[in-house]
């Protein structure tokens, strides 16, 4: 159960985060041309490909760090690698989808599938598979049952 919660946890703040971090990043480096009907998405799509290297790294960056905050929450919520992967992975899948619709150059359509994977690479790393052991030693520690995943 422990590992669902972590997966779903996971996933909206990885996506949360990445909306953010692609709207600010953007929106500091980006600006729509002028006559350009947001409501017309052939338009919207065309602008992406005029979107100068700024806004691009901005747009992985936000990939990589959905990709890392979204696998750490799902890691520290189930204390399991495979629940960081697989947040790490919807993403990575989100990404593909964006390249297959956005006119993105090739180097940025392989990096971007990357950098949500390197995120839940980092993030299982830096969070461990067990919980902390409390450090007055009079509480209960319960012992691990590879069945809580």
């Amino acid at each position: 159960m422990r590992t669902i919660a972590g997966i779903i946890a996971g996933l909206v703040i990885g996506f949360v985060v990445t909306i953010i971090v692609g709207i600010v990043g953007v929106g500091m480096t980006f600006s729509v041309p002028e006559g350009i009907n947001l409501s017309d998405s052939r338009e919207v799509v065309d602008a992406f490909g005029s979107m100068p290297q700024g806004a691009k790294i901005a747009l992985m960056l936000a990939w990589f760090a959905g990709g890392l905050c979204g696998a750490l929450v799902a890691k520290l919520i189930a204390r399991s690698a495979l629940a960081a992967w697989i947040v790490a992975a919807l993403i990575a899948a989100y990404v593909v989808l964006n390249t297959f619709v956005l006119p993105l150059p090739g180097w940025m359509q392989a990096l971007s599938v990357a950098a949500p994977l390197i995120g839940g690479l980092i993030a299982n790393h830096l969070v461990g598979n067990r919980a902390p052991v409390p450090a007055d030693g009079e509480a209960e520690v319960a012992a691990y049952d590879p069945a809580d995943d």
